[in-house]
């Protein structure tokens, strides 16, 4: 078996399902999305958890879901099941290897020092909790919470999942500790309709786990302290410069043609912006992007104001026919210009066209270019052209402040010299520009204290505050 899925963690409880079936009861939860089942069983004989264990083994397979039994390791080895779950009061983890050889091994904690002797005895995963109050294990300590969910959680390295007390109402709080999974009985077992139950708490904790991937951009950005040339509109190059500092990059603002080679050696990225577009610059551009790629550094375009002139428009054209891009950022009216499309309104940086279709024209440029389409607007959109994300971020004070598109190109360069997930990337740093709008909005009084909030709010962005703010769907 692969790598396991832990994100939706099955335990089998027959008492809530009343006359229900547990073997088409689990079936339909496997069917909606589950990804481990966990046999779940104290009042049964040996022999009767095994036939059990056995016919549950033969559904499980089926769809390749690790099946694991609770606490009875004789039992797991005599179904033949993918793994055994052990509490504190159970075998001695080095027992259980011993018996079950390479198989899965889950030890439940509610602790930091349990659940490290259990990852230094050999566990392979962990079940945490329980987190809330719950009625489906009476024998519980006081639940630890979040807060000691998320100490666990950082103090380990091998996955784990959530238990106890988790519900559609708490789920988005549970994931955000950054643990992989739920284990969940009554959310799914409790309801009419197990399949649908199942699709929904499922949605509920792939959105977690994603947006816990959006936010890990920004400590991968101040970890890694990629180098981000950038070749940009001299009007914000200023901007640009300190808005890459204040995420955690290094900036290099550059227009000497005679050291591309030598620059993009070591940089981690590289950033076109056509703002302040002049005879050398349009040179350049070309130059340098052909020399990123063969150095295999992701360039990322922010083609302003194109389709605004003829000059323009050549210069974009012959771009996107001599460098491979990573990313290409622009408004709507700029991404219409590059389908082709004929933009009246497109007469600069603050063009503001209809998104009348602009889902499908992004969708199209992303797989004609192979590379991330992200265009901004009142809802932003990012797309690789099977993935569609949507950030509801940012505010209409952004537009009150020259650059703030052309620092969004800035810190959508730093995120893609720190990660090669170029669609996470780019969702991260454009709701964190949209973020920082909305904190000007609330704290600001004119646009030049705007500039200054915006600039400081990316300065003190970090995981927790952009998981508590970032408004953004993938679809």
């Amino acid at each position: 078996m692969n790598k396991i899925d832990y994100s939706v963690y099955l335990v089998t409880d027959r008492d809530i399902l009343q006359s229900r079936d547990l073997c088409e009861a689990v079936e339909e939860s496997i069917l909606g999305g589950a990804t481990v089942v966990q046999l779940r069983e104290k009042y049964i004989s040996f022999e009767e958890f095994v036939k059990l264990g056995k016919k549950l083994h033969k559904i499980t397979q089926k769809y390749n879901i690790p099946l694991i039994i609770n606490d009875n390791v004789d039992v797991a080895i005599e179904v033949g099941a993918e793994g055994v779950h052990v509490g504190q009061g159970d075998e001695e983890l080095s027992k259980v290897r011993a018996k079950i050889g390479d198989k899965i091994i889950g030890v439940s904690v509610e602790n930091v020092e349990e659940a490290l002797i259990a990852q230094e005895g050999g566990a392979d995963y962990l079940g945490i909790g329980s987190i809330f109050y719950t009625g489906s294990k009476k024998d519980i300590n006081i639940p630890i919470g979040l807060e000691g969910l998320k100490k666990i959680v950082e103090s380990v390295n091998i996955p784990n999942v959530a238990i106890g007390g988790i519900h559609l109402d708490n789920v988005r709080e549970v994931m955000k500790t950054k643990t992989d999974g739920v284990a969940v009985i009554s959310e799914i077992l409790g309801k009419e309709d197990i399949r649908e139950a199942t699709a929904i708490l499922k949605n509920y904790v792939k959105e977690g786990i994603e947006m816990n991937n959006f936010a890990k951009v920004i400590s991968e950005i101040r970890e890694k302290k990629p180098i981000v040339y950038q070749i940009t509109n001299t009007v914000t190059i200023n901007d640009c410069a300190n808005v890459t500092l204040a995420i955690g990059a290094s900036p290099i603002m550059s227009f000497c043609e005679d050291e591309l080679e030598d620059v993009l050696s070591f940089a981690s990225a590289l950033v076109i912006n056509i703002g302040t577009m002049d005879k050398s610059m349009r040179k350049i551009v070309v130059k340098a992007g052909k020399i990123a790629n063969k150095l295999g550094k992701p360039v990322i375009l922010d083609p302003v104001g194109a389709g605004a002139t003829q000059a323009r428009k050549e210069l974009v054209e012959k771009l996107l026919e001599k460098v491979k891009f990573a990313v290409i950022k622009g408004n709507v009216a700029e991404i219409k210009a590059i389908y082709g499309m004929k933009n009246e309104s497109n007469r600069g940086v603050d063009s503001v066209e209809s998104s009348d279709n602009i889902e499908e024209i992004a969708k199209e440029l992303a797989i004609k270019y192979n590379c991330v389409i992200a265009a901004t607007g009142k809802v932003d959109l990012v797309t690789d052209g099977k993935r569609v994300a949507k950030i509801e971020n940012g505010d209409i004070v952004l537009g009150s402040v020259t650059g703030t598109g052309c620092m969004t190109g800035a810190l959508i360069g730093s995120a893609c010299g720190a990660t090669e997930d170029y669609f996470t990337g780019a969702i991260t740093m454009i709701s964190t520009m949209g973020i920082a709008g909305e904190k000007a909005k609330l704290q600001g009084n004119g646009n030049g204290n705007f500039r200054q909030i915006i600039m400081d709010t990316v300065y003190q962005m970090n995981e927790e505050e952009f998981l508590n703010s970032a408004k953004i769907r993938v679809e």
